[in-house]
């Protein structure tokens, strides 16, 4: 007997999206070397990962097929960032700097916004 309750229905996900997404990450670890998105995940605010999804999207959405540097698609792209953001979310990274959640942190802690601000983007 098999015992499948409570596991990820995998089956369910489209094969196709998994290659495409691989073919972005092959794409980045032939540029940048393989992983390397995982040992930056610190070093990055949220909103990066957010602002390379919303470009490729925006391009995809005017009518731009393929990213002109990879030749693969935008759509791709974005999937393959949002599998990053999602990482970073998951993982907990201190690099959250969505206005919004530092400026409830700042209230609740008592801190100025101002610093928080730039200490989440990396700003001195």
């Amino acid at each position: 007997m098999k015992f499948d309750t409570g596991k990820p229905p995998i089956n369910l996900v489209p094969s196709e999206a998994i290659i495409d997404a691989a073919n972005v990450f092959a794409f980045g670890a032939q540029k940048y070397g393989e992983n390397n998105w995982r040992t930056d995940i610190n070093k990055f605010p949220l909103s990066r990962h957010y602002a390379s999804i919303m470009r490729h999207m925006l391009a995809w959405n005017a009518g731009e097929d393929l990213d002109p540097e990879s030749g693969l698609s935008h759509l791709h792209h974005a999937m393959t960032q949002l599998m990053i953001l999602n990482t970073c979310v998951r993982e907990g990274v201190d690099v959250d700097d969505r206005f919004l959640v530092i400026l409830n942190t700042c209230v609740r802690e008592g801190v100025d916004v101002d610093d928080r601000f730039k200490k989440a983007t990396n700003e001195d």
